[in-house]
């Protein structure tokens, strides 16, 4: 009697919900650094940060007119690829032995990205990326890739957004189709709904609802990566003492990270809103195949694609609820666009593309 080989693979993946170090960019660095240690410890070996975690989430920008000197300390205090922060933070990553991926501010001269970087145990940025089109008013203070997935060495695939680009069904579609398995959603703080707190904007809504969506239609694990904020928090970020205006801005507390399954399951979820802490889950990949024998949004269940096709007339199987890529494709443009291009068709590559090795 031949015996089946278990092939059940469960891995440990872990969110971030903690306040940043407002305004402070070597303390956010230092931050950054305890909470992978930490990550290492417990055996997390994929995690996520919250939506520009250094130097923390600028929501004056959406409660009143943006003060120049507030936006010129966030300047001064966001991140710079290659910079010496951004290596302390890649030997933690390289220390501690897991993938991370970190949300910063990202500071290019005078231009800042809501920024995301990928690195591997090994200390190296696998992939960087920038959120693909800052929501609102954030436009004023953020100036993009299309790729949001990358594969580790053990052939898991690992993808991220920021904040509101999960209401991107476009970009999403896009995500699916690279293969996402374990999601980062990264976010900043959000207050729970209440007087003054627009539905849409609340962390029920974005936080759970579009983040459990993005699981279930993808596919995938996702995990809410998310900030909190203490009373103090607000006070030097210039965020108001009262709920209201267009958007979420609590005085204390709007962290709601979570980890939710392929089928919308709630795995693990922080504490309250308050607290500081890594939400971690062990979760079993075959729950995806398990998933994608009923739906698949990026492409259809291609045996049953091809069949049909043999057929007269196409038609989808009554029982699979997939994609139809023979009446609906996506068309991505996935070079980047040269801020400077010379005559011979050379460029500057991003500060991004130079990376150098990592040394002690």
């Amino acid at each position: 009697m031949t015996q089946t080989k278990d092939t059940k693979e469960t891995i440990r993946i872990g969110a971030v919900q903690a306040e940043s170090a407002w305004l402070d960019l070597q303390a956010g660095v230092d931050k950054t650094c305890a909470i992978i240690k930490e990550a290492g410890e417990k055996g997390v070996e994929i995690l996520g940060f919250p939506e520009v975690f250094i130097p923390g989430f600028p929501f004056q920008i959406y409660t009143s007119t943006p003060d120049q000197d507030f936006v010129l300390d966030y300047q001064k205090n966001s991140m710079v690829v290659g910079s010496p922060e951004y290596n302390q933070i890649r030997r933690a990553v390289r220390d501690a032995g897991i993938w991370a991926v970190v949300g910063f501010s990202e500071r290019v001269g005078s231009t800042l990205y809501l920024a995301q970087s990928f690195n591997n145990p090994k200390g190296d940025v696998v992939h960087h990326r920038r959120k693909l089109k800052p929501t609102h008013v954030e436009r004023y203070l953020y100036g993009d890739d299309t790729k949001t997935c990358v594969t580790t060495e053990k052939d898991i695939t690992i993808g991220g957004l920021n904040c509101w680009e999960h209401f991107q069904p476009l970009l999403k579609y896009h995500h699916y189709n690279q293969g996402v398995q374990v999601h980062v959603a990264s976010w900043p703080y959000l207050a729970p709904t209440g007087p003054g707190v627009p539905m849409s904007t609340s962390a029920e809504v974005s936080g759970d609802v579009i983040t459990r969506t993005l699981a279930v239609e993808g596919g995938c694990f996702a995990m809410v990566c998310s900030a909190t904020i203490s009373k103090e928090g607000s006070i030097k970020m210039k965020v108001p003492t009262t709920l209201g205006g267009p958007t979420a801005t609590p005085i204390e507390g709007g962290g709601f990270a979570a980890i939710y399954s392929p089928n919308g399951t709630i795995l693990a979820k922080s504490k309250d809103q308050s607290s500081e802490e890594i939400v971690i889950a062990d979760v079993d990949l075959d729950d995806i195949h398990r998933h994608e024998q009923r739906q698949i949004v990026s492409g259809i269940n291609e045996l049953i694609f091809h069949v049909t096709r043999q057929c007269t007339t196409v038609k989808a199987n009554d029982s699979y609820t997939g994609s139809r890529p023979d009446l609906f494709s996506l068309n991505v443009t996935n070079t980047a666009m040269p801020r400077v291009k010379y005559s011979d068709g050379s460029h500057i590559p991003s500060v991004a593309a130079r990376q150098l090795p990592l040394e002690d």
